[in-house]
């Protein structure tokens, strides 16, 4: 048997440092401002690998790295919700699709008879339009 001291990975050394709370309000602050896995990692002079094996071993960081995604999302809905309130076509649409249920997602899903399990189904809508002619704009209807 060994007595090899374990080696602290690099957020034990932070607590042992004293900088525990700085670090993490740096990363937080990193992934409020959209910033990835791998860019956060380069900012702390760590791989991306390092960071999420971190991640997984210390809750904490695991957190800031959330709360920071949470902002993000929070600011998003705000506004979503404000182009919502000026009558946005679109945002009302993508709003209604997030948040209206089922009744406004246009894609449906359904069991499979065979498996049992969800099939993902979007409906298929073709649209036939007359031909026009490039120069006169007529569709080629007859007109009474």
């Amino acid at each position: 048997m060994s007595n090899a001291k374990k080696q602290k990975d690099l957020f034990e050394k932070w607590v042992e440092a004293g900088d525990v709370e700085n670090k993490l309000g740096v990363i937080q602050s990193l992934s409020m401002q959209g910033m990835s896995m791998g860019q956060i990692a380069e900012n702390l002079g760590v791989s991306r690998r390092t960071l999420q094996n971190l991640q997984k071993k210390h809750p904490a960081l695991e957190k800031a790295i959330s709360q920071g995604r949470q902002y993000v999302v929070a600011m998003c809905q705000n506004k979503l919700m404000e182009r919502v309130s000026l009558g946005d076509t679109t945002a009302i649409i993508y709003a209604l699709k997030v948040y209206g249920g089922d009744f406004f997602n246009d894609r449906k899903v359904v069991d499979a008879k065979v498996t049992g399990t969800p099939v993902s189904v979007q409906p298929q809508v073709q649209i036939y339009l007359p031909a026009t002619d490039p120069e006169t704009g007529d569709s080629g209807e007859k007109k009474d």
